[in-house]
């Protein structure tokens, strides 16, 4: 749709840089193009025709990459996690000597209580198996 616009400054443009002097040939000789067809051109609406299949484009180049991702070690990965920083080492060194809670003792007490919670469930079936046991045994 460009074309028709280039079309006509490029006529123009020679036309302005024609000497006027008098030719033996007529100026419409000189002319590519005639200004009539330009003037049908530019006037006229672009059609667009939607009825036709619309094709995929198609790919003109292809890449491909082929490198491994580099997956750290476990100890990388544990070292980048958790290692502490120089705060978290200070503010470590601070409550081990003096503020620190003691936090295993209740720990201890947790796991001794579901330990015993456990046996107690434990203790608690084979009751109930004996006594289903003892029931089917006695003479009805």
């Amino acid at each position: 749709m460009l074309w028709p616009v280039l079309l006509v400054v490029a006529v123009l443009a020679r036309l302005e840089a024609a000497p006027q002097a008098p030719t033996t040939k007529p100026p419409a000789q000189d002319v590519p193009v005639s200004l009539g067809r330009i003037r049908a051109d530019l006037a006229r609406t672009p059609q667009l025709k939607l009825d036709g299949p619309l094709g995929l484009p198609v790919a003109t180049f292809k890449v491909h990459v082929e490198q491994r991702r580099y997956v750290p070690t476990l100890q990388e990965w544990l070292d980048d996690k958790f290692t502490m920083t120089e705060l978290q080492k200070q503010s470590a060194d601070w409550a081990s000597r003096c503020c620190g809670i003691n936090l295993a003792p209740l720990f201890d007490n947790i796991d001794k209580a579901l330990q015993r919670r456990k046996e107690r469930r434990i203790r608690e079936q084979i009751a109930r198996e004996l006594a289903q046991l003892d029931a089917a045994r006695k003479p009805q």
